[in-house]
Formats: C-alpha cells, structure tokens, sequence
C-alpha cells in the first residue's frame, strides 16, 4: 500500500466509517464512486499491507485521533465466515483535532431560529431516549456488544418517547430545568421532523442501519449496527464511568 492508496483508503474510512470484505445482513458491497474506492478494493489494500505498511496506517490515523479496529467472525455476531470487519472509532486516549465540527447536527435538527444550546438539548434528549430504546428496553448493558442485532427500534417508538418526556417536564412546571424549557415550544410535526432528522443524522455516522426484510429496507425500523454498539461501548467505559461511582456512592453510604 503505497501513500496514494493510503490516502485513498483513510478518505473511504472516513465517509463511510467502517468495510466488510463480505458485507451482512443482506447489504450490497459498496461500489467504487469518483474519487473514492470500492468497498472490495479497501479491504483487499488493507488485508495485503505490509506491517510495516499497517504501522504507518496507524500513525496517520492517530494523528487524527482515530484507530482503525479489525473483527475477525468469531469475534461479535454478524460477522459473516470467512469475512472481516473494519471498523475507524475515535480513540479515547487521543485528542480529537478541530476539523471535527457539530455543524451537521445543528443543520439537522434546526427548523426555525433556534440556538445551539436549543439544539443541543434536542440532541442529548434523543440520544438519551434512543439509548433507553437500545440498552434500557432490553435490560443491556453498553458491554454488552455482542447483543447489537437484538437492538431495533421503530421510528414511532422514539417520537412517542420524545412525547412523554416533554410531558414530563411540562408537568414540573416551573421546577423543571431552565436549559431544557426551550424543548416545550414545539409545534406541529416539530417532534415527529426532528426524530426523523435525528435517525438520519445516525445512519451517516454508521450507528443505525434500516433492517432488511426479505432483501427489502423497510424504512421504519431501525438497528443498531457493530459500529454503533463498539462506539456505546467505548463512550461508556472512557466518557460516562464517572457518572457510574454517584450512583454507587449514595448505597455505599446508606449501607454504612
């Protein structure tokens, strides 16, 4: 793998965030595109690399706060004999550099003049629903990896979620958080937009995918994929283990 196939591989990898040599759950192989690789050809340049070629992978990837993981099939379900599961996750330990930007979220999500701290509420609250969806509804926990083709969700199940939270908080009344009041000015379909924008903002990152019905993508049911799972995972173990000792604290001092 000389620099050019480097850079094309990365470029790949990057837009598409994970390759299969053989592609499941019923997805077609990506094919090549202008300016980019086919799916076939990423697998076969990082398969054939040198270790040498590989280290220098590694280093570029680093620099970018990123690491390149590789699944064999007896490692997580879904993971068809014979294939290979490439997957690029943030790396926990590494600073990740400015270019990555919360504009694509903030697009997303915005319907009229909101703020950002508006739209940031919008996307914590569903993040955290489509969680309960994922881990809680299902007695999961995010080690829980192998468990990714269990966790599926329909579009109305999150809009509905959404629903009662905001009935939530318009029950707390004046109690309720000021930071998350701006979420009970919806109107309309507001709830039913942003929940659909919020899925497609997942399925581009690779967290979600359609399931597949008989070969046919049924459009309102959705699942976890392999990255979106490795990547609960990781932000659990590096980014939210800290929330795990206040719960733990309270019944340790109750049991003294």
């Amino acid at each position: 793998m000389n620099m050019t196939e480097m850079g094309e591989v990365v470029a790949y990898l990057l837009r598409y965030r994970t390759a299969e040599r053989q592609p499941s759950g019923g997805r077609k192989r990506r094919a090549a595109r202008e300016g980019q690789l086919a799916e076939r050809d990423v697998c076969a340049l990082i398969d054939d690399a040198l270790d040498t070629e590989r280290d220098a992978l590694r280093d570029f990837l680093a620099g970018q706060g990123l690491r390149l993981r590789i699944f064999e099939p007896g490692d997580y379900p879904g993971i068809a004999p014979g294939s290979r599961f490439y997957a690029l996750l943030p790396d926990p330990e590494l600073e990740q550099p400015p270019l990555y930007t919360r504009d694509p979220v903030f697009d997303a999500l915005r319907l009229r003049q909101e703020s950002r701290a508006e739209l940031a509420q919008w996307y914590l609250q569903l993040w955290l629903l489509m969680h309960t969806l994922l881990y809680t509804r299902l007695n999961r926990a995010l080690s829980d990896v192998s468990r990714y083709q269990e966790a599926a969700f329909a579009t109305t199940e999150l809009i509905d979620l959404m629903r009662e939270q905001l009935e939530t908080l318009r029950a707390m009344g004046e109690t309720a958080p000021e930071s998350s009041r701006a979420l009970l000015d919806e109107r309309g379909d507001d709830i039913g937009r942003r929940v659909r924008a919020f899925i497609e903002l997942q399925m581009r990152a690779g967290q979600l995918e359609p399931v597949r019905e008989g070969g046919d993508e049924s459009g309102d049911i959705w699942q976890q994929t392999l990255l979106g799972a490795l990547e609960a995972e990781q932000v659990g173990m590096h980014h939210l283990s800290h929330l795990q000792s206040l719960v733990e604290s309270p019944a340790e001092e109750t049991s003294e």
